[in-house]
């Protein structure tokens, strides 16, 4: 709009610029012609009849013509008809004026410019060529306002399907039509809401899946504190009250005392292993007391113990130190998860446990077994591909930045491996 304006402003400024000298031009025209009419019949009126009737006639026939005024020296001049053109505009654009005396027997006649008629003429050009080309201009703008509506029209979708997916709804689709931008622009989204949605029905079934293991390990709490603890206590207190009702004898045995106390500390020390067992399932305190190289280095001495017939090497002399508790932790569970699969599912005969970190600021947890290799991957269920706890363990991986793996040597076996960002600025990937 600010250019069509500009343009129409510009143009009619050139037209009043030229209008001045053409209106110059057609004054002085007219004057000759006016002079040469008069100077022609001026000898015709000394040898006329009635001198005064012929110079009536000669000023009736001057007054045809446009852009002049004709009257005799001693008279008063014509009037001047309403004129058109407004008085900024005649005063910008009046020439000079112009005038002629000539002298004739009768009388002496004056020949002036009057460029009045001209002016108007301009004046109405002027005011038609600006309504006219307002009129273009707004013609013009409805036109292109329409066009651009109609291709922007798309935007007008983008945004409210952004507004959509900001409050949640991921089914959102946006038909891909009007310029290849927005055909471009709507697949992206599109593609984002999918995206979306799919992370969307993930995090519900993970929350699921979390529900399930939080109740599992309560059951499992549960169970351990029924059958395990439960009987000892009872035991102990049935020490105790037997051990009270001897005391209140008069005949005490003090071998027989000292036996059934050493037999309800039996029972108590008993107590406290299961429960720095439960306390190690819930959270090692190995990890906080020794670190995870040397957790990690306790944890296969006891897989060691417990099955010797099982080749078990550990590599964890290049583990960083200092490392967060939630890193060391979910590196923990890891070796812990890998070792339970190998040793239930895999029939290996060799386990290696890594742990290795190096300069880009990873950490790098890997169980590697010689067992039944991905035929049937550690940990995995009949029918799945992964178990419920390995999937687990991938989610606290990906929580912390993460990638968790599982490979297939070409010399058998499964090797399990996370890699896990040490410090807070790496992205896997990223070596």
């Amino acid at each position: 709009m600010l250019v069509l304006a500009a343009g129409l402003a510009a143009g009619l400024g050139a037209l009043v610029m030229h209008a001045g000298a053409r209106i110059g031009a057609e004054s002085d025209a007219a004057i000759r012609l006016a002079r040469e009419l008069v100077e022609t019949k001026a000898p015709q009126l000394a040898s006329a009849a009635d001198p005064h009737a012929e110079l009536e006639k000669l000023f009736a026939d001057v007054r045809r013509l446009r852009h002049v005024r004709i009257a005799q020296a001693d008279a008063p001049q014509p009037a001047i008809r309403d004129r058109v053109a407004p008085e900024w505009f005649t005063a910008l654009v009046m020439p000079a004026p112009t005038e002629s005396r000539i002298v004739t027997p009768v009388a002496t006649i004056v020949v002036s410019s009057n460029p009045l008629d001209e002016i108007d003429e301009v004046w109405q050009e002027l005011v038609w060529l600006a309504t006219g080309a307002l009129a273009l201009a707004l013609v013009a703008l409805a036109l292109g306002s329409l066009g651009l509506s109609r291709a922007l029209r798309p935007v007008a979708a983008v945004a409210d399907s952004l507004s959509r997916l900001e409050g949640g709804d991921y089914a959102i689709r946006l038909a891909p039509e009007g310029p290849p931008e927005f055909v471009d622009i709507a697949e992206r989204i599109n593609a984002l809401a999918t995206k979306l949605q799919r992370l969307d029905a993930d995090n519900r079934a993970l929350m699921q899946r979390m529900i399930g293991v939080q109740e599992q390990e309560r059951r499992d709490i549960a169970r351990d504190l029924h059958d395990e603890i439960g009987p000892f206590l009872f035991t102990a207190r049935a020490s105790i009250g037997a051990l009270a009702r001897k005391t209140a004898t008069q005949s005490v045995d003090p071998a027989q005392l000292a036996s059934d106390c050493a037999r309800i500390d039996t029972q108590i020390a008993a107590l406290q292993e299961i429960n720095r067992r439960i306390l190690g399932r819930l959270r090692p305190p190995v990890l906080e007391e020794m670190g995870l190289g040397d957790a990690v280095s306790a944890l296969v001495r006891g897989w060691r113990e417990a099955h010797p017939e099982i080749a078990l090497h550990v590599s964890a002399d290049t583990a960083p130190d200092g490392l967060d508790d939630s890193i060391a932790l979910v590196a923990y569970r890891v070796v812990q998860e890998g070792l339970t699969n190998a040793y239930r599912h895999a029939g290996a005969s060799r386990i290696d446990v890594m742990i290795d970190g190096d300069a880009n600021g990873f950490l790098q947890v890997t169980v590697q077994d010689n067992g039944a290799g991905r035929a049937k991957p550690a940990g995995a269920e009949q029918g799945a591909e992964k178990g419920l706890g390995l999937r687990g363990m991938e989610e606290r991986v990906a929580a912390l930045g993460g990638v968790l793996r599982i490979e297939a040597p070409a010399a058998g076996g499964v090797s399990l491996i996370a890699t896990i960002p040490s410090r807070g600025n790496a992205t896997p990937g990223s070596t």
